[in-house]
């Protein structure tokens, strides 16, 4: 029968499961014998089984559209001024079970989306390179293991609009600035494609398909999130990398 569930703190519960892993072999076949409660005293309490957390605890989690805050105050506070994030800032999100964040930026379609995006990453790069003990850039796959093994927050630099992409050599600037995401447009038509709320879906232009290509060439993934159908398909056909969709839902669950 299974127990009751019992009200844990998340440090208490990952490190019971941390113990689970040592003992048990990854392999065997696991039996769920008891639940716990994880934020027990909010509005968010939920029970999780202890296999559920134990593969969070094995996992290296990277979630693919997290700001930080949605609210955005403190985040742009910290942006300006990288000394004020504190080491209680950092052990809130280092105690939240996400090994690696993507605070994707808005992007931007006007005339200023070069500099405006520009300025984005700078800040960005300012702010991690401020805390080298709690932050690490993700910018290729061996990151990822720094990011296990010392204990830091992986950050992965990415944009949810390609307009700042003035013409392809610009892929190659911005990835030199970090940039490893590029959502290809968001919701709405750009010189490289077309989004999921424009009536007519023209797909990926001509630009947008040598912006692709070179994505491809230097390692910066494509992000079909807020496209349309067409964009979305012309993306898996011209890209020869895999293509992310890092924030949709499926229609026939969601129509």
């Amino acid at each position: 029968m299974t127990e009751p569930a019992q009200p844990l703190s998340r440090r208490e519960l990952l490190t019971r499961a941390a113990g689970l892993a040592a003992v048990a072999p990854i392999a065997a076949p696991f039996v769920n014998r008891r639940r716990y409660e994880l934020f027990a005293s909010t509005p968010w309490a939920q029970e999780f089984s202890e296999r559920a957390v134990r593969l969070v605890r094995e996992a290296t989690v990277i979630d693919m559209l997290c700001p930080l805050k949605i609210a955005g105050d403190d985040v742009e506070g910290w942006m300006k001024d990288p000394s004020s994030f504190s080491e209680a800032d950092f052990a809130y999100y280092r105690e939240s079970g996400i090994d690696v964040f993507h605070p994707t930026g808005g992007g931007s379609s006007g005339r200023d989306s070069h500099e405006n995006v520009r300025t984005y990453l700078g800040e960005w790069n300012g702010f991690i390179a401020h805390h080298p003990d709690w932050f690490v850039r993700v910018t290729d796959s061996s990151h990822l293991d720094r990011v296990n093994e010392s204990g830091r927050i992986g950050v992965i630099l990415g944009l949810q609009n390609s307009a700042h992409f003035n013409d392809v050599d610009d892929v190659d600037v911005f990835h030199g600035l970090g940039q490893r995401v590029s959502q290809l447009t968001y919701n709405s038509q750009n010189r490289i494609a077309t989004g999921t709320m424009e009536g007519r879906d023209g797909g990926i232009s001509d630009f947008g398909e040598d912006v692709v290509r070179r994505m491809n060439e230097v390692g910066m993934a494509v992000d079909v999130s807020h496209c349309g159908d067409r964009t979305t398909l012309d993306a898996f056909e011209i890209s020869t990398r895999p293509v992310l969709i890092t924030h949709s839902n499926a229609r026939a669950l969601n129509p």
